[in-house]
């Protein structure tokens, strides 16, 4: 019975810790493909790109985002692109400071 209930709370620190929204230093990526944060040399796709309208290109700034599996957003419509952006999938910007 100790087992189980050690195995359970082990669990539940890693759950939420692995929930846990931390503020990131990323770059903001804007080209024909669309808008990304840069972390870690890796980009992330925006799907909710109101969040980050008006951060120029190129700026560095402070976010928390989590990823999705399917953007639902306007960042799935618009003109098509023949430049291949390789990303990590798509993020939901959480909050920028």
């Amino acid at each position: 019975m100790k087992k189980i209930f050690s195995i359970l709370i082990i669990f539940i620190i890693l759950v939420t810790s692995a929930c846990k929204k931390e503020n990131k230093s990323v770059t903001l990526i804007r080209d024909c493909t669309g808008t990304y944060l840069r972390f870690n040399d890796k980009d992330y796709k925006v799907c909710n790109l109101e969040k980050v309208e008006s951060i120029p290109h190129g700026e560095n700034i402070t976010a928390s985002f989590k990823k999705i599996i399917k953007c639902k957003g306007s960042a799935n419509e618009g003109a098509v692109c023949l430049l291949l952006h390789t990303n990590e999938g798509w993020i939901e910007v959480l909050s920028i400071k």
